[in-house]
């Protein structure tokens, strides 16, 4: 490993114990990469640094990336969400790698280097996919080929974000508190300066009409103007957003290190609910919307249903064994979690029940 993902790896489990109050040496990379559905596949990290797909009918898996006979691949981990598009998985990997997998193999296709670990995951539009890497760079490369479509655009900081892409534009988050927007085209700033926040940005945006609502910490998620970065309001939690926002109906769902889920109005930031839901533990997770519930999953894995006009819970909290990072998979009115030990969780967002569907090795 070298200096800079040593650094990394420091960084990411000192932020661990920060936010979550633990104790104990620093471990590797762990992950936290969310559960993916295309086709009748579920793409998921079992095992870490292992990419596998789970058929939808059998619950078996199909293949894993890298094989266990790749012995030159080593991944050390998964954080970003894979993205898939034209019979293609694209994933980045702690080892600083890219990969563009076949969807039915599960073989490497193509893969580029970048100069340090990938943390987030990667955006595909218009034959382009899109991802940052931890040596401060945005990437864009060629989705058949893997070829660059342009110098890397450079931030200040990390990009531990997925990037956002709309209308010709890449949106991206920074550790350097900033937020960049980017031409597709051609990789130059759109923006005459970006935004800046008090507190790095590891979060992806959320984008709803005209407003990009981004989550930072400086225990503040903010509404943007996205055609220019301007500040439409800011909303101050009690301890760091390390969650990304989640918009729907006119509200944006978000939780909070300080155990708070919070309801706020899109338009204005105002609260929607007459006090922040309660969890036992931080959220990191995104919130789903599930079957009219609000779902929210905890880092010591309590999962609460919740309803999104009021904040009341519509069942008992359920209690998953380990606990979640991981942004969830919404199908129908099912939602699936990874949790930190490895097993992929189903949760019947209508009755609060849940079922195994993949167990870690």
């Amino acid at each position: 490993m070298n200096v800079r993902s040593a650094a990394l790896l420091l960084g990411l489990s000192l932020l661990g114990l920060l936010l979550f109050s633990a104790c104990g040496q620093i471990a590797g990379p762990q992950g936290w990469a969310a559960p993916v559905a295309v086709d009748n596949t579920i793409l998921v990290t079992l095992e870490r640094g292992k990419l596998s797909a789970i058929d939808q009918q059998t619950n078996q898996e199909t293949w894993q990336f890298p094989s266990k006979d790749a012995k030159k691949i080593d991944l050390k981990a998964i954080y970003g969400t894979p993205v898939t598009g034209d019979g293609r998985v694209y994933v980045g990997a702690f080892d600083g790698t890219f990969y563009a997998l076949d969807l039915a193999t599960g073989e490497a296709l193509w893969q580029q280097e970048t100069g340090a670990a990938i943390i987030g995951g990667a955006a595909l539009a218009d034959g382009t996919v899109y991802v940052g890497s931890s040596d401060n760079k945005l990437y864009a490369f060629d989705a058949a080929s893997g070829a660059s479509r342009w110098p890397p655009f450079e931030a200040q900081g990390d990009i531990w974000s997925t990037p956002l892409v709309d209308q010709g534009t890449v949106y991206v988050t920074s550790m350097d508190k900033r937020v960049y927007a980017v031409d597709a085209a051609t990789g130059q700033a759109k923006w005459s300066k970006p935004f800046k926040a008090d507190g790095a940005i590891p979060t992806t945006p959320a984008l709803a009409g005209d407003r990009l609502y981004v989550g930072a910490l400086d225990n503040r998620l903010y509404a943007l103007d996205k055609a220019t970065g301007e500040v439409a309001w800011s909303f101050k939690a009690d301890n760091w957003i390390w969650c990304d926002p989640l918009v729907a109906d006119g509200a944006v769902y978000v939780g909070g290190l300080d155990h708070h889920v919070y309801a706020l109005d899109a338009a204005t930031g105002e609260p929607r609910w007459a006090k922040p839901f309660p969890a036992k533990a931080p959220i990191r997770a995104r919130l789903a919307v599930a079957g009219g519930v609000l779902v929210v999953a905890d880092h010591d894995g309590h999962v609460y249903g919740l309803d999104p006009a009021t904040g009341q819970e519509r069942w008992p909290s359920i209690a998953l064994g380990s606990g979640v990072l991981a942004n969830p998979l919404v199908m129908e009115n099912e939602v699936f979690l990874n949790a930190r030990n490895g097993d992929l969780m189903r949760v019947d967002a209508e009755t609060g029940s849940s079922s195994l569907v993949a167990a870690a090795p």
